[in-house]
């Protein structure tokens, strides 16, 4: 490591913020991480994860050697081989595979487990040589991201640091207090007029100035109100519309249903809290709106993120200094991944994540999947419908490899675990969706034990599988992946990276100001109000309301837990009270059923059940139920999560998850 003891590093969760650090070395071990302070968003402090960061990197429980499976899937017995023996096998059963079921019976599972491009995209190169099945990533923002372009041409929206500059923000379906600790602050810094929507009362609810409660799923309603109410008390940008948009007509006639009476009785709020906010809406300027990433897994995901984004185009919100949406500015981020990933070799099948179960046990597949290779990932926890996705990692004829930090629930059911590095222990270069920085992580310490990095397990995996010329060190694949970068890309290079160990995107101005030109990359270049890509694929042009119902009469959300990324760090301590998940429950729906504040309780629907704590609370409304996660099954009572009854049922758009609309009973245990 020569005799340098700091290095920039990045922390590679799956988050908004991107935190950039410096990690100082004594000894050949981490004496600490701080925060670097000149970053627009660290700013100098870290989340409870990334103070923990060191716990997590040097638990007792880290993987150190290769593993294989002596006992049955799922009862986690494995004995110690050497790398040699590991990827012999790996080798055996992956050209086994190809020679007697075709390339495609392999399938990679990996997402954002680590944010580092990589790590994340380097293993496709052989993936996409070999033709193997192609894994669509949509557990997360899919819906989102396909609305948005349906009426902007791009999912990318405002600079984060340019809610400094806003009159009003509107957090919508988003509790940032939690899950964009690094935003948030600057929201309550600009003096804002803060508007919460969410059907949770959340912490960042707690210190807004309106929350409107609504029912799930009701949003695109409300949104379509809040249009309605700009056209017709003449608050609606008619200047801006005619210059920058298309299909008002089209929309305002959708929106003129929904009536302040009508809208309310469909979203559950009262009509002076609805009046209120819409006045704001149209009146202060400029004004944000932030819409969270779970809003979008529902049914009616892409429906709701649709309406909601629309709002401020009608009120003349875009392309004003501190106005305007944020989803996901992955979008920003213009260089060529397949630097990294390599190029298909052919067109191949296509796999949704999030019907993993149903593509290990669907009858009819074929090929069926005879190798599933997991990274980045820990599907028997994160994965929805998670009985069909245990009966599918239980089959004897499907090799399972996971590589990984530690043994989740998945490795459990492995035939092979393979040790990875933690960030500290690799090279790697970041993007952000939340913020516009690119930064470089360097490999701070060796790697501990035996791990390997993504990149050098399939270096090594792509030579003994005959392809050398797949192989190229890291360092070699970010200088050329950031030499394809244009736009607000272009000139960050990995020797400014390695000097400074970030660079800020090159926008026009600091913050950017989203869609300061007004040219959007639709086909008319403007604003699509009604959307003509949408109708071309089948979809309504404009966005509406339609009414989700289940066969339960509680609706259970679960969103992800403030000290927790994922799955990630459930291992390293306890957060939900011993094995316990806690279960959030109106005191009527409490009543109703017979129980009491922290009664063990059964939560379950058709597809499965689990054990939660009862906690009685003025944060939901009766019909509503919140759990947080996502935690590790087998450390729970039990051993099954809120998983065990979400549903592989994807979204209007996009193809994405629908973990919130998931309707269940609760009794007590």
């Amino acid at each position: 490591m020569g005799t340098r003891s700091e290095f920039f590093t990045v922390c590679p969760r799956d988050c908004y913020d991107t935190c950039a650090m410096i990690t100082r070395v004594e000894g050949g071990r981490i004496d600490s991480i701080r925060p670097r302070l000149d970053h627009g968003l660290t700013r100098g402090f870290l989340c409870k994860k990334g103070q923990r960061a060191l716990e997590y990197v040097f638990s007792p429980e880290r993987l150190k050697y290769p593993l294989r499976r002596v006992g049955r899937k799922g009862e986690g017995k494995f004995e110690r081989i050497s790398w040699d023996a590991a990827l012999s096998l790996i080798v055996e059963e992956m050209e086994g595979a190809i020679e007697d079921h075709g390339p495609e019976s392999i399938l990679p599972y990996s997402y954002a487990g680590h944010m580092g491009l990589m790590n994340r995209y380097f293993p496709q190169r052989l993936f996409n040589r070999i033709g193997a099945s192609d894994l669509e990533y949509t557990i997360c923002s899919s819906a989102g991201k396909g609305a948005l372009r349906y009426h902007y041409g791009t999912s990318a929206g405002m600079d984060p640091e340019d809610l400094a500059n806003s009159s009003l923000v509107v957090v919508w379906g988003m509790n940032p207090a939690w899950t964009a600790q690094h935003i948030y602050p600057i929201i309550a810094r600009s003096g804002a007029k803060v508007v919460v929507v969410d059907p949770v009362r959340t912490e960042t609810a707690d210190r807004a100035d309106l929350h409107l409660q609504v029912r799930p799923g009701t949003d695109s309603a409300l949104a379509l109100g809040v249009i309605n109410y700009a056209v017709s008390h003449n608050l609606h940008d008619q200047e801006f519309i005619r210059e920058h948009t298309v299909g008002f007509e089209m929309l305002a006639r959708r929106a003129s249903g929904f009536t302040a009476e009508r809208v309310c009785g469909i979203c559950g709020i009262g009509e002076g809290d609805f009046l209120d906010f819409a006045d704001g809406c149209c009146r202060e300027k400029p004004a944000a709106f932030l819409i969270g990433l779970g809003i979008q897994r529902n049914l009616n995901g892409g429906e709701m993120v649709r309406a909601i984004s629309l709002i401020p185009a009608v009120t003349g919100n875009i392309g004003r200094r501190g106005g305007g949406f944020f989803h996901s500015n992955s979008a920003y981020f213009t260089a060529d991944l397949t630097v990294v990933a390599g190029l298909p070799s052919r067109k191949r099948r296509e796999i949704n994540m999030v019907r993993l179960g149903e593509a290990l046990t669907g009858e009819g597949l074929d090929p069926p999947v005879k190798v599933l290779f997991v990274y980045n990932s820990n599907p028997a926890a994160v994965c929805p419908d998670q009985n069909r996705v245990r009966e599918g990692l239980s089959r004897e004829d499907l090799f399972t490899v996971v590589h990984d930090l530690f043994v989740t629930d998945t490795a459990d059911y492995a035939d092979l675990i393979l040790p990875a590095t933690s960030f500290l222990e690799c090279f790697d270069i970041h993007f952000a969706y939340g913020g516009l920085y690119v930064a470089i992580n360097e490999k701070a310490i060796d790697p501990i034990g035996e791990s390997k990095s993504n990149y050098d397990l399939f270096n090594e995996l792509s030579a003994r599988m005959g392809y050398p010329d797949l192989c190229e060190s890291p360092e070699s694949v970010a200088r050329r992946l950031l030499g394809t970068g244009s736009g607000y890309m272009e000139g960050i290079t990995l020797e400014e990276l390695m000097e400074k160990g970030f660079a800020r995107l090159r926008t026009p101005q600091i913050p950017h100001v989203a869609f300061s030109d007004l040219r959007f990359g639709t086909p008319s270049g403007k604003i699509e109000l009604c959307s003509s890509l949408a109708q071309a694929e089948g979809i309504d042009g404009v966005p509406g309301f339609k009414e989700i119902k289940g066969d339960h009469p509680i609706r259970l959300l679960s969103p992800f837990h403030r000290d927790l990324s994922k799955s990630q760090y459930h291992n390293i301590g306890a957060i939900f009270g011993g094995d316990d998940q806690i279960v959030e429950i109106s005191q009527e729906d409490a009543a109703a059923r017979g129980i009491s504040d922290g009664d063990r309780v059964r939560v379950f629907n058709a597809r499965g059940d689990c054990v939660m704590r009862a906690k009685i609370s003025p944060r939901v409304k009766r019909g509503v139920a919140v759990t947080h996660g996502i935690a590790w099954p087998k450390l729970l009572e039990g051993g099954r999560n809120v998983n065990f009854t979400t549903s592989s049922e994807t979204s209007d758009i996009g193809g994405c998850s629908t973990f919130h609309t998931n309707f269940v009973e609760i009794e007590r245990a």
